[in-house]
């Protein structure tokens, strides 16, 4: 599949004023920084930044930043950007140079797969952790890590240690963060024992 490539110009003007002219035009400030040629001011298109969000991979596209009057693109990444508090459109971006033999922390999407035992019996699957943390180099990133619950009957737990990680990717998550978590129905019998275990103090060793 082709990379992605954003067009950008140099932007000199800078300030609340020069800013909404800027959008004024259709465009939006944005910064790059990171690596050894510092921070720069550019101008480029919201709606590019709009359709790399809504990609699979989101704020972990690497894309090309081709700025004009430059010969070479930029390997870069959206590391933040701000919206319109009503209509949500893009109004800047910071973007993240990226160096492809370096490796970093990356939010990864947690996708759940199967239909759960302990779901069909009436429970309630709690998604409680959504993103882990992984390390790897920028171009080994993956979409999404997918984690199978079809075998998760009450009171069972998956924490971050037990989700597959693809080769070359190491777990930067606490091993111990709870990601989904099983329950029983409320008001019944197998509710009341599991909160009975959740409870109960640990046993001290003599």
């Amino acid at each position: 599949m082709p990379q992605v490539t954003v067009a950008a110009s140099p932007r000199t003007a800078i300030g609340k004023g020069a800013n909404r002219r800027l959008r004024a035009t259709g465009q939006i400030p944005a910064v790059v920084y990171g690596g050894e040629r510092g921070a720069r001011s550019l101008a480029l298109s919201p709606g590019r930044i709009t359709e790399i969000l809504r990609s699979p991979r989101g704020e972990n596209t690497i894309f090309a930043l081709e700025v004009a009057g430059e010969a070479a693109p930029e390997q870069v990444m959206i590391h933040d950007y701000q919206l319109h508090p009503l209509d949500h459109a893009i109004l800047h971006a910071d973007l993240m140079r990226v160096d492809p033999d370096k490796e970093s922390h990356w939010h990864v999407p947690v996708h759940l797969v199967g239909d759960a035992v302990g779901v069909r019996r009436g429970g309630y699957l709690d998604f409680v952790t959504r993103t882990l943390t992984v390390t790897c180099l920028p171009h080994d990133i993956p979409v999404h890590l997918t984690l199978d619950v079809a075998a998760l009957d009450y009171g069972d737990t998956v924490r971050a240690g037990a989700v597959a990680l693809p080769e070359r990717l190491a777990l930067a998550t606490d091993k111990d963060v709870v990601v989904v978590h099983l329950s029983p129905p409320k008001g019944t019998d197998d509710e009341e024992t599991e909160e009975s275990a959740e409870a109960e103090p640990e046993a001290v060793g003599e």
